[in-house]
Parts: C-alpha cells; sequence; structure tokens
C-alpha cells in the first residue's frame, strides 16, 4: 500500500534546470493538498581549498566573495522575497491548468536555507520535515541530454523516502 504524500521537499541549486522540478513539485503538492519545502544548500568549500584560495586572493577579497555568495543564495531563496515568488508560481500554475480560487492550494510550505554537505542536509531536512517525497531536478549534459550528478545519485542511495527526478526542459526540438 502506498504512503500519502503529506509533505514534499524540493531540493534546488537555484539554477535554471530546476525550473521543471519547481513547477512539478508546485502540481504535486497541489494535487495532494501536500506542505512544500523549499530548500537550497550552501555547500561548505573543503578546507585545504579555501585555505589555497585564501592565500590566492587574500582574506579581504575571499571573505568579499563569500558573503557576496551567501547574501545572493539568501536573497533568492529568502522568506521575504520569496513568499511572493512561490504564490505566484502556484498561482500562474493553477490558471494554466484551470484550477480555481480555494481549490488551487496547498497547506502550507517552508523555505529552508542551510549550510552543509548537500547530500547530508537534503536526508536530513526531510526527516527533520517528515516528508515524503524528495524532487530533485537533473540538468542537461554535455555528451548525453540530461545528467544524474554525484549529489542525486547519493540521495537517491541514502534517502529511506521515494525522489522524484525532473528532467530539464528540452530548449530544441526534434524534426
Amino acid at each position: 500500500m502506498l504512503k500519502p504524500i503529506n509533505s514534499i521537499l524540493f531540493a534546488t541549486t537555484l539554477a535554471d534546470n530546476c525550473k521543471p522540478a519547481l513547477d512539478f513539485a508546485i502540481s504535486m503538492a497541489t494535487r495532494y493538498h501536500a506542505t512544500l519545502v523549499f530548500l537550497h544548500v550552501i555547500e561548505k568549500m573543503p578546507n585545504y581549498v579555501e585555505s589555497r584560495l585564501r592565500g590566492l586572493l587574500g582574506e579581504k577579497t575571499w571573505k568579499d566573495i563569500s558573503e557576496n555568495y551567501e547574501k545572493s543564495a539568501r536573497e533568492i531563496i529568502g522568506k521575504e522575497s520569496n513568499q511572493k515568488l512561490i504564490w505566484t508560481a502556484l498561482k500562474t500554475y493553477c490558471d494554466d491548468v484551470g484550477i480555481s480560487g480555494d481549490a488551487c492550494g496547498y497547506q502550507s510550505h517552508e523555505i529552508v536555507l542551510c549550510d552543509g554537505e548537500i547530500v547530508h542536509e537534503i536526508i536530513e531536512q526531510s526527516i527533520k520535515y517528515e516528508c515524503d517525497l524528495i524532487i530533485m531536478g537533473s540538468r542537461k549534459g554535455f555528451i548525453k541530454d540530461n545528467t544524474i550528478g554525484g549529489h542525486i545519485k547519493r540521495v537517491l542511495r541514502k534517502s529511506k523516502i521515494p525522489v522524484l527526478i525532473v528532467p530539464p526542459i528540452a530548449t530544441e526540438t526534434l524534426t
């Protein structure tokens, strides 16, 4: 027997290839009236790489670059700015599929931005928010059409709940 879907974790890199996965996550949350958890993990750089970059760039430049990256990520996924973005995306989705009014909506959503190792944080946050499904977006490959990277493969191996991978939308059409 399949377990009901009450909570969905959408793990995003904030890249363009995640847009189809976001659309699908909203669709699933709407359909199942599930809580939608948006997650972006700022991955910590290995110490040896960070110390080399600090040495090459200088302490002040390195600190400026690090702070700007973190600030940008927090602005993109921050609670204040994205509340409107999320509700606009949800409304657009519902309008596109012909769902109107109160019928269009999911129970709630959470926006989580954390630092750490990507796979570990995805698994930990899915446990913390009692998620029933993880949704991630794959990327356009250089040689193949779609690529499933190492992070997705490790999430697939470690997760105790279903993981759904959404391919990016093809920009070219076959003739």
